[in-house]
């Protein structure tokens, strides 16, 4: 069975319609039956967080609510995972690089999991 983990840009595109990704990310859904999806401990506060300044907090309340219910799989954020995150985003040079998108690096590379659903083009620097 194939892991994936979910970037919070991609749970923004599932609930906000007007996202440019929202179509793409709901075919993607449609086909991840059998598919195990994990997040870290940020992700769905991230997406709720985007949702409220984006849409509204009404929006915000009713995607965390559904997100919680979701069977996607929390990874643990363990001391081993947050070095490794630090080196990534050490090594990087561009300004405005996100430290959680260099945590997400670091978990799938820790969990060995098979890529990202993320519409953020940062991953493919890493082959993700």
């Amino acid at each position: 069975m194939a892991k994936f983990l979910v970037d919070a840009d991609a749970l923004v595109a599932l609930a906000k319609e007007d996202d440019s990704n929202h179509k793409k990310a709901l075919q993607i859904a449609q086909v991840s039956s059998g598919v195990s999806l994990y997040t870290t401990p940020f992700t769905i506060p991230e997406a709720t967080t985007v949702l409220s300044y984006k849409v509204s907090r009404e929006a915000a309340k009713q995607f965390l609510r559904q997100a919680r219910q979701r069977k996607l799989i929390e990874l643990k954020l363990t001391a081993q995972i947050t070095q490794l995150a630090d080196e990534v985003f050490l090594q990087q040079n561009p300004k405005g690089t996100s430290w959680i998108d260099c945590l997400n690096v670091a978990t799938v590379k820790h969990h060995s999991l098979d890529g990202i659903f993320s519409f953020d083009k940062f991953y493919k620097k890493f082959r993700i």
